[in-house]
C-alpha cells in the first residue's frame, strides 16, 4: 500500500524511453518488472542532471542508495518500439532517505505509477546520512 504522505514537490525530471525487444515478454508487451528498470535509469538521470552520480557517491562518501520499499500500480500496457515518458517527482528528502513518485506514459495515457522510499546505506549495508552536498544540491533547484 502506497505511503500517505504531503506532496510537496521539490524536484521534478522528465526524461523518455524507448521500448526494445529487450523489454517486451512473448505477448509482445512490457514484461511488468521491466517497468521498474525505466523508473531506475530514470532516477539515476536525475540525480546525473544534479551533478550527484553513484560511483562518486560510493566511492567518496561511502554511500548508496537503495530501495525502502515501493508500490507500483499498471493501468495500461506498452509495445514494442513505442516512446515512453518517465516523469520522476521528489516529495520529500530527509537526513536518510528520499520518497518519490514516478509515472510512466505513453503520450498523454499513463501506464504505470510508482511510489518509493530511497534509503541512504553504508557499504555493509547500515543506515547511513545523506551527504550534505546532495541535500544542498537538491534544496538549491
Amino acid at each position: 500500500m502506497p505511503q500517505k504522505i504531503n506532496k510537496i514537490s521539490i524536484l521534478k525530471y522528465e526524461n523518455n524511453i524507448r521500448v526494445y525487444y529487450e523489454d517486451t515478454d512473448s505477448g509482445g508487451v512490457v514484461y511488468h518488472a521491466n517497468y521498474l528498470k525505466f523508473a531506475e535509469r530514470s532516477r539515476t538521470e536525475m540525480l546525473r542532471k544534479y551533478k550527484i552520480e553513484q560511483e562518486k557517491l560510493k566511492n567518496d562518501y561511502n554511500i548508496q542508495f537503495v530501495v525502502k520499499n515501493l508500490f507500483i500500480e499498471y493501468y495500461h500496457s506498452a509495445k514494442l518500439d513505442e516512446l515512453l515518458n518517465v516523469k520522476s517527482l521528489i516529495i520529500k528528502i530527509s537526513s536518510a532517505k528520499i520518497i518519490m513518485e514516478q509515472s510512466i506514459y505513453k503520450k498523454k495515457k499513463l501506464l504505470a505509477k510508482i511510489d518509493i522510499t530511497l534509503g541512504s546505506v553504508n557499504q555493509i549495508g547500515k543506515p547511513s546520512r545523506i551527504p550534505k552536498y546532495i541535500l544542498n544540491s537538491l534544496n538549491t533547484v
